[in-house]
């Protein structure tokens, strides 16, 4: 049976704004996210202009929750919990199994990465943080939003550079044609302002 497919929620936030409301409110207004980066991390960089999030929204998520996660996964925690909230559904044990939650993401944890070679190599350390693997792999965007939202059904991470985003809704939709989730929860999520990426891209120029 071809299922049909509808989106019922939205989220997101980015340098135009903290949420889907205000993005599409500037974006309808013509406006540009892109202006000085502010983080005074950036340094030494040729081009000092970005689409920075210069503040993230006021959240709930548990402590224990966000020393465990990378930039990257907490804009896709915070944008997912936007589009259920607007969605109107919730997730319970009586139906976890048929939510599911796909995220593209171009890169990965860099910031985190960053912090680990910077604690290896220029600070001397010899151990690196004991969640450094599980903040900085590709599919943690997707794992955190499972565990941000109760998710039980299938939940992986698609990476295929700055399609990232489109095919993971494209996997989001076969997996409710193909019988395997009611709901979806998906989209894409990238934080590669960190120095060394930033700098690897200045090459390009």
């Amino acid at each position: 049976m071809d299922r049909r497919v509808v989106i019922t929620g939205v989220g997101g936030l980015c340098g135009l704004g903290t949420d889907a409301a205000s993005m599409w409110k500037e974006m309808r207004e013509g406006r540009s996210a892109i202006g000085p980066i502010a983080n005074s991390e950036l340094h030494d960089l040729e081009g000092m202009t970005g689409a920075e999030i210069k503040a993230l929204p006021q959240h709930d998520i548990d402590r224990k929750q966000l020393v465990s996660m990378a930039r990257f996964s907490l804009l896709a925690v915070l944008a997912a919990r936007e589009a259920m909230r607007q969605a109107g559904l919730s997730c319970d044990e009586g139906n976890a199994h048929r939510f599911g939650a796909t995220v593209g993401v171009g890169g990965l944890g860099w910031d985190v990465m960053e912090e680990t070679y910077r604690a290896l190599l220029l600070d001397g350390a010899r151990r690196v943080g004991i969640l450094a693997v599980p903040k900085t792999m590709p599919s943690a965007a997707a794992g955190q939003v499972s565990l941000s939202l109760g998710l039980r059904g299938p939940v992986f991470g698609v990476t295929s550079a700055c399609a990232s985003a489109n095919h993971a809704i494209a996997s989001a939709v076969d997996q409710i044609k193909l019988g395997r989730a009611d709901v979806m929860v998906s989209g894409g999520s990238d934080a590669p302002f960190a120095w060394g990426v930033l700098k690897a891209w200045e090459a390009m120029r």
